[in-house]
């Protein structure tokens, strides 16, 4: 297993849980916490899988998503 995962959750506590049970199982997590410059984060990370929270600040998830 691996690859690389940008995780987009502004909530630190639960950007720090996801990230360690990933990370122990052998994924390189990245981690961003504002909707408004989530896409550049995604264009320069370039991940293999993204985690997307819905309630962001600066832009909602689905907005997100909808741009991707």
């Amino acid at each position: 297993m691996g690859g690389r995962i940008l995780l987009i959750e502004d909530e630190g506590n639960i950007l720090e849980a996801i990230t360690f049970i990933l990370s122990r199982a052998g994924w390189d997590v990245q981690g961003h916490g504002n909707g408004a410059t989530a896409l550049d984060a995604v264009r320069r990370i370039n991940p293999d899988i993204l985690v997307l929270d819905v309630m962001l600040p600066g832009r909602s998830g689905l907005d997100i998503l909808r741009d991707l």
